[in-house]
């Protein structure tokens, strides 16, 4: 199985997932078994799940060095916009922004050594 092959079936078990279990939270909270605010206009906060669902498909392995820094890149981000949007700690977007060019340095810097570890893909090796 190539890499490519790999990674869509990954993708396509840790949406499943995800969706298996959004659906068993809501139908838990329909039930009156959980206690969660399912107000539709409060989903809008909760939106950098989908991004960290997304970073953890590429990082999952087998990957490819290109994959895994752009699912840390994407979870990294989810998590910055989410404590940047909710002033978790105080911390808004004016605080926070350089954190972002400190990881978009952080992983050109980590790509070409990752490409040590990781096997080359099929359309790298062309």
């Amino acid at each position: 199985m190539n890499v490519h092959t790999a990674y869509r079936w990954r993708k396509q078990l840790v949406w499943g997932l995800a969706l298996i279990i959004a659906g068993t939270v809501i139908l838990l909270a329909q039930l009156d078994i959980l206690d969660i605010d399912l107000n539709p206009a409060h989903f809008w906060r909760w939106w950098p799940w989908l991004l960290v669902i997304s970073g953890v498909t590429k990082i999952i392995p087998p990957t490819t060095s290109r994959h895994f820094t752009e699912g840390w890149w994407e979870i990294f981000f989810a998590g910055w916009w989410y404590v940047s949007f909710n002033h978790l700690w105080g911390l808004g977007f004016g605080e926070t922004w350089p954190a972002l060019l400190v990881a978009w340095g952080l992983g050109m810097m980590l790509r070409p050594l990752l490409d040590n570890i990781f096997p080359p893909s099929t359309k790298e090796q062309a």
